[in-house]
C-alpha cells in the first residue's frame, strides 16, 4: 500500500539498482504528427513514488522526448532526496511539462530507477505507481 497514491498497484525495486523503461509512441496512441509539430501542445509527465516504512529508498526519473529514429531531442531528469528508513511512508510525486520542444517528436521514453538503502535481499526498494504521459493542447 502507498498512502496518498492514486493507484495501489506498483512496481517495486530491490537492493540493487532496478530499471524500468516504457516507450510511448505518440502517433500510435492517436496524436497526429501535424499536431506534434504545431508548437501548440505540451507533453505532461508525472510519476508517483515512495518507500516502505521499514526500509528507505532512492528514486530517479529520466524522461526523454525522441524523434522518429529514437534520437534524443530534449530530456528531463529528477533525483529527489532519498527517503530514510523509519520516516514518513507517504507517496511523493515528480512531474514536468515539456513545452516549445520543436518539430519531429514521435516517442516519449519514460525511465524509472530505484533501489533500497539497506541492501536487503528482496523487494524492499522504491515503490513506483501511476506513471502518466499526457498531451495537452495549449489555447492561444
Amino acid at each position: 500500500m502507498m498512502p496518498g497514491a492514486p493507484s495501489q498497484t506498483c512496481f517495486v525495486t530491490s537492493f540493487e539498482w532496478c530499471f524500468k523503461r516504457q516507450l510511448v509512441d505518440l502517433v500510435m496512441e492517436g496524436v497526429w504528427q501535424e499536431l506534434l509539430d504545431s508548437a501548440q501542445i505540451e507533453i505532461c509527465v508525472a510519476d508517483w513514488w515512495g518507500a516502505r516504512e521499514n526500509c528507505g529508498c532512492i528514486y530517479r526519473l529520466r524522461v526523454r522526448l525522441l524523434d522518429v529514429y529514437e534520437n534524443e531531442v530534449v530530456k528531463f531528469s529528477a533525483s529527489p532526496n532519498p527517503v530514510l528508513q523509519w520516516t514518513e511512508r507517504g507517496c511523493r510525486q515528480v512531474s514536468h511539462v515539456f513545452t516549445n520542444f520543436g518539430k519531429g517528436i514521435r516517442y516519449v521514453s519514460f525511465e524509472q530507477y530505484g533501489r533500497d538503502t539497506r541492501s536487503w535481499v528482496g523487494h524492499y526498494g522504491t515503490l513506483v505507481t501511476h506513471s502518466s504521459v499526457r498531451v495537452r493542447i495549449r489555447l492561444s
